[in-house]
């Protein structure tokens, strides 16, 4: 499998583990964050985020998975991709990636709660995640 997402610096000479790196990215159906990877920095990858990423005790591999769900929520609105793309744009490193997207999940679980009962169709917007 070819590296589909060219944003990563991978600083590894274990080319088995960036391969699987990729391919759990892949299966957690996280495609969605890269839509505009062009536009961003290159965000560095070291040994211990692809160790963190592709074991299953691993730091960032449950929040990734996570992840995947709120990146489904609503993926056809113009504005929701322009957020998404900062999580993306505002990270260095791949830990800078990880603390965007748990400061985003942790911000979207507080709304819902919030406005639990009214959800559908809504989008927020909130100076401080971008």
């Amino acid at each position: 499998m070819a590296n589909d997402f060219q944003v990563f610096d991978v600083i590894s000479i274990n080319t088995e583990l960036e391969e699987e790196f990729y391919k759990t990215l892949h299966k957690f159906n996280l495609e969605p964050l890269f839509t505009n990877e062009h536009r961003s920095t290159p965000i560095k990858v070291t040994d211990n985020d692809l160790r963190a990423v592709v074991n299953e005790g691993g730091a960032y591999h449950e929040p990734l998975k996570e992840f995947s769900s709120y990146l489904s929520m609503a993926n056809d609105n113009k504005s929701y991709e322009e957020a998404v793309f900062r999580i993306l744009y505002n990270a260095r490193s791949f830990q800078g990636l990880m603390n965007n997207m748990k400061k985003h999940m942790k911000y979207i679980d507080s709304i819902i709660e919030e406005r639990k009962f009214n959800t559908w169709n809504i989008v927020w917007y909130n100076k401080e995640l971008q």
